[in-house]
């Protein structure tokens, strides 16, 4: 049974230790070999899985990361994971922050058809389909989308060209239908996305953001499981502020 009234009391005495052991991890001796296997298509989803078994999965592995940065200009911060991290989940140019969590059957599109001309068949706007020169709407690489830190989208949801931005610390509700951006630290949800209610007030969503907690590995993070395990007043935002400049320091 959780114990709510202590949660401190979940924290196993050498957290710091093992969080560092699975953050070193991180880097295989052998993903350099397997990321040069990753360039043949047919071999590339069996390297990559192994690359992710040896280096502790999704949240830790450095060299599934350098693949999607090198072969799809796509940036993923360090312990985010789920279904947006799958190949293919996000278009090129796309950037996601550090310590996201994605759901599973997250959609994210970049182009719309032009429901303004006489037809909206990708004959007429998609160049590689053979009948025109060149693209006739922005691409998915011109209309990039940008997801910041600790982020949080639940299964199913889809977020449309019309987002070009997710806020650090923002939520998106399972299932929901994303028009828009999303500003840090909003709740989302429905057909289309509406903002629900701010995760904090405004005097605690500034204390965190000066923190910038997400720059610190998680053994450091460790260190100070009061500040994360406890409700984020204006006080503990400040704390939180205060302790990770002097670590930074």
């Amino acid at each position: 049974m959780v114990d709510t009234t202590d949660p401190l009391s979940a924290v196993k005495p050498n957290a710091e230790a093992l969080m560092k052991a699975a953050a070193r991890n991180g880097r295989s001796p052998l993903a350099h070999a397997l990321l040069k296997l990753a360039r043949i298509p047919r071999l590339r989803s069996r390297a990559l899985k192994l690359v992710l078994r040896l280096e502790g999965g999704e949240m830790f592995s450095q060299s599934y990361r350098a693949h999607l940065a090198r072969a799809l200009d796509i940036e993923v911060g360090l312990y985010s994971y789920g279904g947006l991290l799958r190949l293919g989940a996000l278009p090129p140019g796309s950037r996601v922050g550090a310590y996201c969590s994605f759901g599973t059957g997250i959609t994210v599109r970049r182009r719309n058809h032009p429901i303004e001309r006489a037809t909206q068949h990708p004959f007429f706007y998609n160049a590689a389909l053979g009948a025109l020169h060149r693209d006739t709407i922005e691409t998915d690489r011109e209309n990039p989308i940008s997801i910041g830190h600790d982020v949080w989208i639940g299964d199913g949801a889809t977020i449309l060209s019309g987002c070009r931005s997710v806020g650090t610390g923002a939520v998106i509700a399972a299932g929901a239908v994303v028009t828009k951006d999303v500003q840090p630290f909003e709740v989302v949800g429905g057909v289309p996305a509406k903002v629900l209610k701010m995760r904090f007030a405004a005097p605690v969503q500034t204390h965190i953001e000066a923190s910038a907690w997400w720059r610190h590995s998680p053994d450091i993070l460790m260190r100070r499981p009061d500040l994360f395990l406890t409700e984020m007043t204006v006080e503990a935002a400040q704390a939180l502020e205060t302790w990770s400049n002097e670590v930074r320091a």
